[in-house]
């Protein structure tokens, strides 16, 4: 009105229409408008909300099994210090682990794996492994059943074993 863009009588048609409507129960289009689009908005922000929460609590999870993986690994831990240098492959290098001769038999035949854990490899029982590829893969570094098949030349040959210094 100050502007001079209406007039008081204007105002007050306007007015005396909006409290006809609420008594009658009519909405405003506008308010009805709005109002949707703030319900959509809170229901967006709580859909947003609850994929946020799984996937921290999936994160938690996570991490929950990560750590008791390698508690398990240190836990269970087989004692190795033999004269027997058994070399593998972990992360693209070949790695050494002082071992004996029955741990090496062990190792081939998969009764043992090896694990890092703490700046440390580890042999570890290999009952352990498919719990280590379930919970945490990357602590895993070797196991017989991820090594190299061995090659048909081995099978053609049952009475000629790889001689031992030829064993790596």
């Amino acid at each position: 009105m100050k502007a001079g863009l209406t007039d008081e009588q204007s105002v007050r048609k306007t007015r005396s229409q909006k409290r006809k409507k609420r008594k009658r129960g009519e909405d405003d289009t506008d308010q009805n408008a709005a109002s949707q689009a703030a319900a959509q908005r809170e229901a967006d922000r709580r859909a947003r909300d609850r994929t946020l929460n799984r996937h921290q609590q999936e994160a938690r999870d996570q991490a929950a099994r990560e750590k008791a993986a390698r508690a398990l690994v240190v836990d269970n831990e087989v004692p190795h210090d033999g004269d027997d240098r058994f070399q593998f492959e972990h992360n693209g290098r070949i790695r050494p682990i002082n071992i004996n001769a029955e741990q090496r038999k062990a190792l081939a035949s998969g009764q043992l794996a090896i694990a890092r854990t703490r700046g440390r490899y580890r042999l570890i029982p290999g009952t352990l492994v498919e719990r280590l590829r379930a919970d945490a893969p990357f602590l895993l570094a070797w196991s017989a059943d991820e090594a190299a098949p061995q090659s048909d030349t081995e099978a053609d040959y049952p009475d000629h074993p790889v001689p031992d210094d030829l064993i790596w």
